[in-house]
């Protein structure tokens, strides 16, 4: 009677870790934050530099990981065909604010407003782990904002990455900012970061 009570109180514990182990992993991988929701080169080296929001509608900061700057913004509850609209406007709203423009007060070298091509932020896109991926290439100054044209304004190199997870319906946009001081190294390291990209789980 004794024997058998011990094995009835030993299935019982058992029966109690086996539905916190499974609770606790259920819980883990539905409730991810932040940066933890996805696969990126060399994430547990990132820390928080800033937070601008954090909340239920978004998550909006700025991480560190030695020269390199990681803007992270996600909106959860949205669906694809949001995210494909989230895509869509920053596409336009980039292209648009590097397109060849009237100059306000024409005069006798341009009647018109351009920025050399170098400068430009170039548009790409493709499937890697099992996302797609929309991001655009180019440059920013030191308040960390795309629309530079000339050397001295461009300090970064900024890629500006777009995806969407769908297990977790959550959109994410990151801006992987690296110092302007060796164009080939600063944009080799931003594409591996891009390269790495992916939704976790």
């Amino acid at each position: 009677m004794f024997k058998r009570k011990r094995i009835y109180i030993l299935l019982g514990f058992l029966i109690v870790v086996a539905i916190l182990s499974g609770g606790y992993f259920i819980y883990a991988n539905s409730f991810c934050t932040r940066i933890k929701c996805l696969q990126i080169k060399d994430k547990n080296n990132y820390f928080v530099k800033d937070i601008y929001e954090d909340s239920k509608y978004a998550f909006r900061g700025l991480y560190r990981n030695g020269d390199v700057l990681l803007k992270v913004e996600s909106i959860p509850d949205y669906s694809v065909s949001d995210a494909k609209q989230a895509v869509r406007v920053e596409l336009d709203t980039i292209q648009g604010a590097f397109a060849d423009a009237a100059a306000p007060y024409p005069g006798e070298f341009s009647d018109v407003i351009t920025c050399d091509p170098k400068y430009k932020p170039v548009y790409a896109s493709k499937k890697q782990n099992g996302i797609e991926l929309s991001y655009f290439t180019g440059y920013v100054n030191n308040r960390l904002v795309f629309g530079s044209c000339v050397q001295d304004q461009a300090v970064y190199h900024d890629t500006l990455a777009m995806f969407y997870c769908p297990k977790q319906k959550t959109f994410y946009q990151l801006e992987i900012i690296t110092p302007n001081k060796n164009n080939t190294l600063g944009l080799n390291e931003n594409l591996s970061i891009v390269n790495s990209l992916g939704c976790n789980p």
